[in-house]
């Protein structure tokens, strides 16, 4: 075997290898894309108490 033939050899493993690690980058994120659309903004940020008159106005008097 010729020194260019194992060469190319290693370079053609080289680059299958590369695609499929990019492969399975494509996968993984989009796994993870899939898994953030299935969040909902209110898991993520909190929505906040809703005062009622009467709270408010104890906050007014007796603050918090």
């Amino acid at each position: 075997m010729s020194k260019t033939d194992r060469s190319q050899q290693i370079l053609n493993w080289f680059n299958s290898e590369r695609q499929k690690d990019q492969r399975e980058l494509d996968r993984n994120k989009d796994r993870l894309v899939k898994e953030i659309k299935k969040l909902k903004k209110e898991d993520i940020f909190p929505v906040p108490e809703k005062l009622t008159l009467w709270k408010k106005l104890k906050i007014l008097l007796l603050g918090r």
